[in-house]
């Protein structure tokens, strides 16, 4: 490789990484890779299972194996590979493998004991409970979609024996207390003179509540308990998914059990199919996923392959009839609440999720579909989707994942909202891929997208461009809500900002403070990484060994404003060629085990592999485009046609 230009490099690289993006691809079009995530969702599910007495034999052994697999070496479980280790998590797990009959006496439970006596024990996991009445849409989709399965469940308080039977002082898990003589350990809450109002409020509603008996014998408790299983079963999908996402899914079918629905019930057998969809079993054993992309998956990968030149392939052809057929046109969804626009036209991120399609998604399948035959453009199709997302546009200008105007942040102050998670406001990654797309889209001319569509994009994209300004750091990044984390975020918005900065300033100010942030951060080994902790602690912004997918993106943005020869760039490239070490059965691709991905910031992590490949294929085809045309440049100048 050292023999070869770095050009030349980069064409190798991929062209080995389009053969591998082929080589993936499903036979019906579409691409999906398995999503990772902590031991939670498998421990919660052999929990869940042992609960209601279905059947542990059969894949108990290939859940321990996971399980132990996933330990770390000094015996925790962490929310990610990277990360040290989480009590929470640890617990759940060993929990998980003594319910599926590993001694505690074994080297691997000996290990996780040690870590949680080490680190305080299950003392530290004492939590305050909390109860308050609220508008169900004014949390966020995940959180209302988790909690509305949560009341019911809090409402029958079920208590399990465990496998050693029940009592009031079950030593079970007793070699995980620092002393187990003495569990009585009050939560000790924040002092009252640290606590905001709303804070103060919330907990005097909590006493009053506890006082009354969490209101089990208010006189509407039953009618508000039929409530929630009417919404739980419209909200159940033909195909027996909620959300997409495994704590709804967990949930729901565990609240309905309660409520006296039986296992051979239609709604609770398709509930544990689909609950079973998001296992994956293979020779490292068996697990749960939150979730699976294959929506997410298939438009970025099109939208990379695009990019590199092949659109206009017959494969490419297949996978863009495989997305415009799950475009959701029908009548369900909860962003018809308080979105102004009730067109419907966007993409949910899984197979079946009619009730929440994703803005950040849909911009993205925008702009493949366009992007593999620019007729789409023109399209009813398309016409649908963006009047979708401008719908879907807040009030501050910028956009969010799933609602819009869901931006009730006092929430965060109830006593049990512990991930700062239970709404969904702007943010600028999202509000930065819309801009990206309305840029393509804009670029196309008033011709293919009429003169009102082209006025309306253009207005609201002025106003995504102003609330980007307002939301970025002194030091010039953007912090990402979606993916890890001020890289992807910067990312985003730079990839959005260069449609609309060429004659403002500010805007032009602005991108400079981001360029000049991402020159600052790479690594000494050309390319670019940022660990999770970043979350955490935000003076670790852009620091961590470097990954595919994060050099690509920081790659993918300093190559609008820098040009192709830039020693930044060059150094970033050659990093992506010298580490495509991952081989398919005719092409390559990159190691994929770093996590990238953010569910919920400092509680939940994702991998999505194919972040790992997809972003470094449009980060190669757009610097082989930049390096072509700085030589046509250069040949003009020098007077050769």
């Amino acid at each position: 490789m050292e023999d070869k230009s770095l050009p030349t490099q980069a064409k190798d690289a991929l062209e080995q990484a389009v053969q591998f993006s082929f080589d993936e691809q499903r036979e019906d079009g579409h691409w999906v890779a398995k999503v990772s995530s902590d031991a939670t969702f498998t421990s919660e599910y052999v929990m869940f299972k042992y609960a209601v007495g279905l059947d542990l034999t059969a894949d108990g052994d290939a859940i321990k194996l996971w399980l132990l697999k996933d330990q770390k070496e000094d015996g925790s479980w962490g929310l990610a590979p990277e990360l040290p280790g989480n009590l929470s998590t640890t617990t759940e797990a060993y929990l998980a493998l003594k319910i599926l009959g590993v001694s505690p006496d074994e080297k691997a439970m000996l290990k996780a004991r040690d870590f949680m006596v080490d680190n305080g024990g299950v003392e530290k996991l004492i939590l305050m409970p909390a109860s308050c009445p609220l508008n169900i849409y004014s949390l966020s989709s995940w959180a209302r979609s988790t909690m509305i399965p949560v009341l019911i469940v809090a409402h029958h308080k079920p208590v399990y024996a465990l496998p050693n039977g029940r009592s009031t002082d079950n030593d079970f898990l007793d070699e995980l207390w620092v002393d187990p003589k003495n569990k009585n350990i009050p939560f000790a809450p924040t002092p009252i003179q640290a606590l905001e109002w709303i804070q103060l409020s919330f907990k005097a509603a909590d006493k009053v509540l506890a006082i009354a008996g969490g209101l089990r014998n208010f006189p509407t408790r039953g009618t508000a308990r039929t409530k929630c299983v009417e919404w739980l079963l419209e909200h159940q999908e033909a195909e027996g998914d909620w959300a997409g996402f495994f704590p709804p899914m967990h949930g729901s079918v565990w609240a309905l059990i309660l409520e006296g629905y039986p296992l051979d019930h239609d709604v609770i057998k398709r509930g544990l199919s689909a609950l079973e969809r998001l296992a994956v079993q293979d020779e490292g054993g068996k697990r749960l996923t939150a979730t699976v992309s294959p929506v997410w998956d298939t438009s970025l990968v099109a939208l990379s392959l695009c990019d590199a030149g092949v659109g206009s392939d017959a494969r490419m052809c297949k996978a863009a009839e495989w997305l415009k057929c799950r475009q959701i046109l029908g009548p369900e969804g909860d962003w018809r609440v308080y979105s102004p626009c009730q067109q419907a036209g966007g993409w949910s991120f899984q197979y079946h999720n009619k009730w929440y399609p994703d803005v950040d998604d849909t911009a993205v399948v925008v702009m493949a579909l366009a992007k593999q035959d620019c007729r789409f453009i023109e399209s009813e199709s398309c016409v649908d989707a963006v009047t979708w997302i401008m719908g879907m546009q807040n009030h501050d200008g910028g956009w969010a994942a799933f609602d819009c105007y869901n931006n009730q942040l006092w929430l965060h102050k109830i006593p049990f909202s512990d991930m700062d998670s239970l709404c969904d406001p702007s943010t600028a990654d999202v509000t930065g891929r819309i801009l990206e797309c309305f840029g393509h889209l804009l670029s196309q001319g008033t011709k293919r997208l009429g003169e009102l569509l082209e006025w309306r994009l253009a207005a609201s994209a002025a106003r995504g461009v102003d609330y980007l300004l307002k939301e970025q750091e002194k030091s010039g990044p953007w912090w990402g809500r979606w993916g890890n984390n001020y890289i992807y975020g910067t990312g985003n918005v730079l990839r959005g900002l260069v449609h609309f900065g060429k004659s403002d300033p500010k805007v032009c100010a602005s991108i400079q403070a981001a360029v000049t942030w991402f020159e600052s951060i790479q690594n000494d080994d050309g390319g670019w990484g940022e660990t999770l902790a970043s979350y955490e602690f935000p003076k670790l912004a852009g620091q961590g060994p470097s990954t595919a997918a994060q050099t690509a993106w920081a790659l993918q943005s300093l190559l609008l404003f820098r040009s192709a020869s830039c020693q930044a760039i060059q150094s970033g490239i050659s990093w992506l060629a010298k580490n495509q070490t991952v081989r398919s059965s005719n092409g390559m691709s990159w190691p994929a085990d770093v996590y990238t991905g953010t569910g919920f910031p400092k509680v939940l992590y994702l991998g999505y592999p194919l972040y790992h490949h997809a972003f470094p294929v449009m980060a190669l085809s757009k610097y082989l485009a930049a390096q072509k045309a700085a030589v046509h440049r250069d040949l003009e100048v020098n007077g050769v046609h």
